[in-house]
């Protein structure tokens, strides 16, 4: 160091630009969003949600005047029904893709197997699935890569302040939709209960933000909603909406999105909350009524893809509490064991992952035959049971879904 130098300056800028554990860099999850930004592979952002109520924020609203106060709450709450709305309409849509694409499906093979045509089955069974899931892969791996997987993880980081690139957009959410419908109709062990709380999450943050800045699609009267806290619940509820979606439980979406998604929770945000999942169960048990007059393809029809519930009378006793308590003890014991395995996996898929774009699209294929493998396969290995006689319906397996 020179002697003209500054006493305290022993680094020049290029030094402290270098990340600190450069040498970790190889074990990056890049199956995940988040934790690919978060290893500086793309630039990550921190979101404030503390309101600062200094004398410029009391100044600022005591400003405002009884009109633009009532507009502020009026577009909270109808904010709150339209993320209702249109969450209820997307998963309405995502039941019924699902359930008339498999459906289809199905009720083919069932007819070559009925007709004893049961190579011709099988290729029409494998190959129908590899194509949707090759169709979910494309897209999502050269579309929109922030919409793989769940979506949960993704959700929960930014409702805790990391604002990922791309994990909310437009772009994300068409992805999203589509690239699940693919998916469960492929016969993959996958489900919809994360997809549709990302698919919640994307609409609420599009609300909030009144649009697509990218593509120019915001409006003016959302100018109070521009600061991260108001759409922070707006993303809780959009949450919450998904759950609710997914599961027809509007009270069990609000408790998910309470224990598992947010961070921050305010009273407010708890009614905002259940009317928007009330706004859910409202608009699909609706949708889905009309469906039952049979408008709707196969769905609605019940069968093999959306089990229907029906009422039953079962007593309980004292003597089935110890297995029943058996039966806890193992699966806790499975449980762990699973995911034990998950986490040796997730490893190997790792690795293969970051080979690029091809590889995660062969590995999805990959999984897609050895499904549909086991699931035409694995049935042969026992009998075939009569249908009970006391049925209330003919058996759903006999040449319809």
């Amino acid at each position: 160091m020179s002697e003209d130098a500054p006493p305290f300056q022993t680094q020049d800028h290029d030094s402290l630009t270098i990340p600190l554990l450069s040498h970790q860099q190889r074990s990056i999850n890049s199956t995940s969003q988040v934790a690919i930004v978060g290893a500086n592979v793309c630039p990550i952002e921190s979101l404030d949600y503390e309101i600062v109520e200094n004398d410029f924020f009391k100044q600022d609203w005591r400003a405002r005047g009884k009109v633009q106060i009532f507009q502020y709450i009026f577009m909270k709450w109808l904010l709150c029904f339209l993320i209702g709305g249109f969450v209820s309409l997307a998963g309405f849509f995502n039941n019924l893709a699902v359930e008339n694409i498999a459906g289809v499906k199905f009720v083919i093979t069932s007819n070559m197997m009925l007709a004893q045509r049961y190579w011709m089955a099988f290729l029409v069974f494998s190959l129908s699935n590899l194509a949707l899931t090759l169709f979910a892969a494309i897209i999502t791996a050269f579309i929109s890569p922030a919409a793989a997987g769940s979506g949960i993880p993704e959700v929960k980081a930014y409702l805790n302040g990391v604002d990922a690139p791309g994990i909310l957009s437009i772009r994300t959410l068409i992805v999203k939709i589509v690239g699940s419908i693919a998916a469960v109709s492929s016969s993959l062990l996958v489900g919809k209960a994360g997809p549709m709380v990302h698919t919640g999450s994307c609409i609420a943050a599009l609300f909030g933000q009144g649009g697509s800045r990218r593509y120019g699609l915001t409006w003016k009267w959302l100018r109070f909603f521009k600061n991260d806290r108001d759409r922070r619940d707006l993303v809780t509820c959009g949450s919450a909406a998904g759950i609710a979606a997914a599961f027809r439980a509007p009270v069990g979406g609000v408790l998910f999105a309470l224990e598992e998604m947010a961070s921050w929770w305010r009273s407010a945000l708890l009614w905002r909350a259940f009317f928007t999942t009330a706004v859910v169960a409202i608009i699909l048990r609706a949708l889905i009524d009309v469906c039952l007059s049979g408008k709707c393809g196969l769905f609605g029809k019940g069968g093999l893809i959306m089990f229907d519930v029906y009422s039953a009378n079962v007593s309980y006793h004292l003597a089935d509490v110890p297995p029943v308590l058996a039966l806890g003890v193992i699966g806790g014991i499975l449980g762990s064991f699973y995911n034990f395995l998950l986490v040796k996996v997730l490893k190997v898929y790792n690795l293969v992952n970051e080979k690029g774009t091809f590889y995660k699209i062969f590995i999805a294929c990959t999984i897609s035959i050895f499904t549909s493998c086991l699931l035409f396969g694995l049935p042969w290995l026992v009998s075939c049971q009569s249908c009970p006689s006391d049925a209330s319906e003919d058996c759903p397996t006999i040449g319809r879904s």
